[in-house]
């Protein structure tokens, strides 16, 4: 059933990657259940294996955002499986995804200078590719992408939700809508405004009717929005062998850099990321290694 189930991943446009991710997942979960991909799955064994994810009894635990991820996979494989009457009951419908640790117990990974030019380089040069999409156009659009996480540092969802009418092109602003419907201001900076504007004016060159007719900023091959997991998706695959990349990691990158911009103005980077708790914020003062040796370093000896 896992063949059959590659084949309509790649019928409907997905990409090389995506396929790869999804027939990988679900051959983890097939392999750790102890069962064959064609024998009969229950809500138990996803639960139990959920458990054995959160507290595995050898090795370190997932993330949430990890878990979560397999678990969408396991939703649309058995939704996939329903649909087309190769199982009677769906083992997925009363399954939910896991809560988000709160921001504030999360570990915190940001990008250096470097690590952000090395990336931009690596997405000009050597152009992740999706079948049957335009090279310049999926560019343009993955670069737009990392410039907003990083420089307005919004969540993934927000970004999925951001409509053309939440930016306001003349006075270089962006409304947020943010967790619990909190509406915040973001000031653009010239910088941002200019690739935003770019991408505003090549997207209103596409010729494809689910563009023209979306109220979205940013749209996928196939939908007329980007849709959370396709951000992830598409993130991730710009990942190197040292340093997997995430949505939220852009986010910290903000923070971080915005916090060293401020002169470490807690309560102005609390407002621009959104934050619910200055508490949250301050997480990001915490130096990391490498600049702690810095300081010592710079101590004046005599």
């Amino acid at each position: 059933m896992l063949h059959k189930y590659r084949n309509y991943l790649i019928d409907i446009g997905k990409s090389r990657n995506t396929v790869i991710s999804y027939i990988n997942d679900l051959q983890i979960f097939f392999q750790e259940i102890g069962v064959n991909p064609d024998s009969y799955v229950i809500s138990n064994d996803i639960k139990k294996w959920t458990r054995e994810m959160l507290n595995p009894k050898e090795g370190r635990a997932l993330s949430v955002s990890t878990i979560n991820r397999r678990l969408n996979t396991l939703r649309s494989y058995f939704s996939w499986a329903e649909k087309e009457k190769y199982i009677r009951v769906n083992p997925m419908t009363d399954i939910k995804s896991l809560k988000m640790v709160d921001e504030e117990h999360e570990k915190i990974l940001w990008l250096t200078e470097k690590e952000f030019e090395d990336l931009l380089e690596r997405m000009r040069k050597y152009p992740v590719k999706t079948r049957g999409v335009n090279a310049e156009e999926k560019y343009r659009r993955d670069r737009v992408v990392i410039y907003i996480l990083t420089y307005a540092g919004l969540r993934v969802e927000e970004l999925s939700n951001l409509k053309i009418t939440d930016i306001d092109l003349e006075v270089k602003k962006i409304r947020v809508v943010g967790k619990g419907n909190k509406v915040r201001t973001i000031p653009m900076s010239n910088f941002l405004y200019n690739e935003i504007l770019e991408w505003l004016q090549f997207r209103s060159s596409v010729s494809k009717e689910i563009v023209s007719q979306s109220p979205f900023l940013l749209y996928s091959q196939r939908s007329g929005k980007f849709s959370i997991r396709g951000i992830q998706t598409m993130i991730e695959n710009y990942s190197t062998p040292d340093k997997k990349l995430t949505p939220h990691m852009f986010r910290h990158t903000f923070c971080k850099w915005m916090l060293k911009a401020t002169n470490n103005d807690i309560e102005k980077v609390r407002r621009l990321a959104g934050h619910s708790h200055i508490s949250t914020t301050t997480r990001y003062l915490k130096s990391s290694y490498d600049e702690l040796t810095d300081a010592v370093e710079s101590m004046p000896v005599f």
